[in-house]
């Protein structure tokens, strides 16, 4: 183990209220900018409503893809990795990471739509 795992630990316990006040506030920014964004340019597309993690589930199914390519398109043709409902059971659905910068959240989804869109 790490000699400063112990004081880590302590200190996201004892000391760390604000800053995950603050991250979780930062994350439900960026759903509230990831639903917007699909409302107006992918509207075809349903967002699920987010349940305690940074990860978005999209039901995919109105672009007449299936996941698993949907997701290699987004990473070929979009450089843009999401991952396919398929590696958890779901087919036509894809899974959003929202936990970065928005600008590059914003990028990602432009390129994204630019795909899903032609």
């Amino acid at each position: 183990m790490n000699p400063f795992a112990p004081i880590a630990v302590e200190a996201a316990y004892n000391e760390s209220e604000e800053w995950l006040d603050a991250l979780n506030e930062y994350l439900w920014d960026n759903y509230q900018a990831l639903c917007a964004f699909f409302a107006e340019q992918l509207p075809q597309l349903k967002v699920f409503r987010l349940e305690g993690t940074y990860l978005v589930w999209v039901d995919i199914t109105a672009t007449g893809l299936r996941a698993d390519k949907l997701e290699k398109m987004l990473l070929s043709e979009a450089q843009v990795w999401v991952n396919s409902g398929t590696m958890y059971g779901s087919e036509g659905f894809i899974r959003i990471n929202i936990a970065t910068q928005r600008s590059r959240l914003m990028e990602g989804l432009q390129r994204m739509a630019e795909i899903i869109k032609n």
